[in-house]
């Protein structure tokens, strides 16, 4: 049913999805980075979220830690989780499995996201924690008739300079051409003396540090709780193939950014309650495109003829 709406009120929704969706593009450059350069498909990675969103809120409120260190001490703990996965699990079932190792990883990564969470309750309980990071102010702001607050602000501004540096990181630095170098051939990167191994563990540790900068995020505006990152995988998921594995980071955040604001139109002129169908909606759109130009690739030469026929010109001329 379609909701009648003020501009002003339609705006104020583009604006709460344009700070989501930054978010979204973070996650997904965190969780795509993981799957283009290794192969693993890193579902604990919602694990390492939690992780660092939870542990930092527990740490600030309940043990009485200033919020930065709190905030570091998480995070890190996040980045050990996350390279541990990788040299204490994917890595043995990549060697035994070799190619046939994606789905033994999914699974096994998959049971330890469960197991995660059930012992961080287990450990501290379910009410321990499950309250909002007190750090930064939420102080509302207004523009005209739209408002917003001081986090937002500087979430939109953390999220999308780390997703800069990222791409800054992978393009000008040589650890950069190094994690090009084995996302591109693993064996030819090997060759020329790169280590992929210890790549992973870079790429891993990376990836963790992004994804728990957005739970930390996430830990302020809403709550930290030990399953806080079962949402954030999807959105990390959808994002991450939505833009293409291996694509520039930019191109990444970007399209999390237009999902969130695609997300945001949709809780106005639809429902609230209709966002995530909308999300799925996306996704399910992309893989039935993917499919479809895998079985037929000549459906879609109509919408490129520029590109075949500056193709077809350049072959002849070689010719």
């Amino acid at each position: 049913m379609l909701v009648v709406a003020s501009i002003s009120g339609f705006i104020q929704y583009l604006v709460d999805g344009f700070i989501n969706g930054s978010a979204y593009g973070l996650l997904g450059l965190s969780f795509g980075l993981i799957v283009a350069v290794t192969g693993r498909f890193h579902f604990a990675w919602a694990a390492s979220y939690a992780i660092a969103g939870f542990f930092a809120t527990w740490l600030a409120n309940k043990q009485g830690l200033a919020p930065v260190p709190a905030v570091v001490i998480a995070i890190a703990g996040a980045i050990v989780f996350g390279c541990l996965c990788e040299l204490l699990l994917y890595r043995p079932i990549g060697r035994r499995l070799g190619p046939q190792a994606l789905l033994a990883i999914f699974v096994a990564s998959f049971g330890v996201t469960i197991a995660v969470g059930n012992l961080i309750s287990w450990i501290v309980g379910n009410a321990e924690g499950a309250d909002t990071l007190t750090w930064i102010s939420t102080t509302s702001q207004h523009i005209g008739k739209i408002t917003f607050t001081t986090l937002d602000v500087i979430w939109v501004a953390s999220v999308w300079a780390l997703g800069i540096a990222t791409w800054a990181l992978l393009r000008f630095t040589p650890l950069g051409r190094r994690i090009r170098a084995v996302q591109a051939n693993e064996e030819m990167s090997e060759a020329v003396g790169i280590n992929p191994g210890r790549t992973y563990i870079v790429v891993f540790a990376i990836a963790s540090l992004l994804g728990g900068w957005a739970a930390v995020l996430t830990a302020m505006k809403y709550a930290g709780t030990p399953s806080m990152g079962l949402t954030p995988v999807f959105y990390a998921f959808v994002v991450a193939f939505a833009a293409g594995l291996g694509r520039s980071p930019l191109r990444i955040m970007v399209v999390g950014t237009l999902l969130g604001v695609v997300e945001g139109a949709s809780a106005q002129v639809l429902n609230v309650n209709w966002q995530q169908v909308v999300v799925f909606a996306i996704l399910l759109a992309y893989l039935v495109a993917k499919a479809a130009y895998a079985w037929r690739p000549r459906m879609f030469s109509a919408l490129r003829p520029r590109r075949l026929a500056a193709t077809a010109a350049t072959t002849v001329q070689g010719g």
